[in-house]
């Protein structure tokens, strides 16, 4: 597998990594992860892509150097733009879906919303010009900056790269959600959004909890070290060796300002449970898209000699070049053609669904239609998965939103009208 930089020379490589590490280190205005793939203009012109891969990348190829410096600079010139944009994996599949398995269409909206704010702080809809929608002020999520990508200091990052714990493969591109020894994030957040508002279950910094009963971080009662913290230090790959240090403080994990986790639902109001749920299913999306680096980095533990966790993801898997033109694969382009090891758009959805399903049971609210095999190949296989390859952003939006319709769903706020 070749390595984005090493074939571009020793000047080459100093100025991707002075770039790229100026634009980690300085938090754009929007994040990336499923990555927004339609964008808004400020002139009020019609939605376009984020980023989409040059026809004369390969499909098959994530490592190709000169792709990965072009999507590393589109994606740091487009997440800066003022109106940013959003995911339609993170955003509309997630409202389609969780319509679809039962959720009331207010519940489906807010847990989409509060999916992308995770990216973006706060979600507000947008018609496919890029102006808010009617009433947007009552659709606009409450501010959750603090689980940002870009936001190192809140530990905002680690809801967005999942690291794990050394031990057995966890499933690759389904990653087991039960295993709380070494999925610690993912199943720490998983534990906190089923359990809903006004529960013990707290939501600590990096998912690291005094050890359970089972002996695993992810599922005691409490963050680890109460009143008295440790630290986690951590680097993360610009062009692997060179990577950016992170450290974080164990404890209730921060939400906006200083707001931390304890009053969550407070915080949220009466839409707790749904962005909970938000949150948890877009940790999910991107441990999968992210699937190569996490599971390639490690989370070591503390110890009497060492009394820090330390996460390491500087691995030449989570170099920003193949980290882009990953993202670049998640849409627009024909999954088919694609390694097998990049389908993760394919694999997110079709867990998201199961998840969905198991959420909606909790909650009461499960349509058992949605339990057929052929009711979540109906809509994920042969509806949203071709409606998402679509190239061009307003016909993805559209074959996307119509992918719903079809379900017998009404377009997300701001989306065309379902066809005649």
């Amino acid at each position: 597998m070749r390595s984005f930089g090493r074939e571009t020379g020793l000047a080459g490589v100093a100025a991707v990594t002075f770039a790229a590490a100026t634009f980690i280190a300085a938090p754009p205005p929007s994040a990336q992860a499923f990555a927004e793939d339609v964008c808004y203009t400020e002139d009020g012109g019609p939605a376009y892509n984020c980023g989409p891969l040059p026809p004369p990348c390969p499909l098959d190829d994530a490592d190709a150097p000169i792709c990965g410096l072009q999507a590393f600079a589109t994606y740091g010139f487009t997440l800066r733009r003022p109106l940013g944009g959003r995911s339609l994996v993170h955003t509309d599949s997630t409202y389609i879906i969780a319509r679809s398995v039962g959720f009331s269409e207010r519940d489906a909206y807010w847990i989409a919303a509060y999916d992308e704010a995770t990216d973006l702080g706060t979600f507000a809809p947008r018609d496919t010009r890029g102006r808010p929608v009617p009433d947007a002020s009552a659709l606009t999520t409450k501010d959750i900056s603090g689980l940002v990508r870009t936001h190192f200091s809140t530990g905002g990052f680690l809801f967005h790269f999942l690291p794990t714990m050394p031990g057995p493969a966890s499933g690759a591109m389904r990653p087991d959600v039960d295993d709380t020894r070494h999925e610690v994030m993912l199943t720490h957040v998983r534990r906190w959004a089923m359990a809903g508002p006004g529960s013990g279950a707290p939501l600590c910094t990096g998912g690291f909890t005094n050890p359970s009963a089972n002996g695993d971080y992810a599922t005691g009662a409490t963050c680890y070290g109460d009143t008295h913290p440790a630290q986690i230090d951590g680097q993360y790959s610009v062009v692997s060796p060179v990577a950016v240090p992170f450290t974080n403080e164990t404890g209730q994990q921060v939400i906006s300002g200083t707001v931390r986790s304890q009053d969550f639902d407070s915080w949220i109001g009466d839409n707790s449970w749904n962005a909970r749920m938000g949150i948890y299913l877009h940790s999910l999306g991107d441990r999968i898209s992210h699937y190569l680096c996490t599971d390639a980095g490690t989370i070591t533990a503390p110890t009497p000699d060492q009394p820090t966790f330390r996460i390491d993801l500087n691995k030449p898997p989570c170099d920003q070049g193949p980290h882009a033109i990953r993202h670049e694969y998640e849409t627009g382009v024909d999954f088919a053609a694609l390694a097998p090891e990049d389908r993760t758009t394919e694999a997110m959805l079709s867990m998201e669904y199961d998840e969905l399903v198991a959420f909606a049971r909790a909650r009461g609210t499960l349509d058992a239609r949605a339990t057929a095999p052929a009711a979540k190949t109906a809509l994920v296989s042969d509806g949203l998965i071709p409606a998402l390859q679509v190239r061009e952003p307003i016909d993805r939006l559209t074959a996307v939103t119509a992918a719903g319709c079809r379900a017998g769903v009404r377009p997300f706020p701001g989306n065309p009208a379902c066809p005649a």
